[in-house]
């Protein structure tokens, strides 16, 4: 019997299928890993995000000053809103967030 994987496990699993390139199917097969049981944990983490508090300004958009991101901050505007990450947020949250908001 196959010992149970801990949350961090499937996490870096699911990673490791976005970083490479393959379909989750393809990728499940390469690896030995249920494909049904691999897409319900990737939407069940998926789902799960750390909330940020954020604060709304009544101004003007602000200009991004260029020096004001470091190596591992981002940051997006869109007339006046702006969402800005400290730290790089995880690539797949990431493109997901793009594509709802394209």
């Amino acid at each position: 019997m196959r010992a149970r994987r801990s949350k961090e496990d499937w996490q870096e699993l699911i990673q490791r299928q976005a970083d490479s390139g393959f379909s989750a199917q393809q990728f499940c097969h390469d690896n030995d890993v249920c494909p049904k049981y691999f897409i319900i944990r990737k939407k069940q983490l998926g789902r799960q995000s750390a909330f940020v508090p954020i604060s709304q300004s009544r101004r003007g958009a602000p200009d991004i000053p260029a020096g004001a991101l470091t190596p591992a901050s981002i940051a997006f505007q869109y007339g006046r809103c702006c969402l800005r990450f400290e730290t790089m947020p995880d690539s797949a949250w990431l493109a997901q967030l793009v594509r709802a908001l394209a």
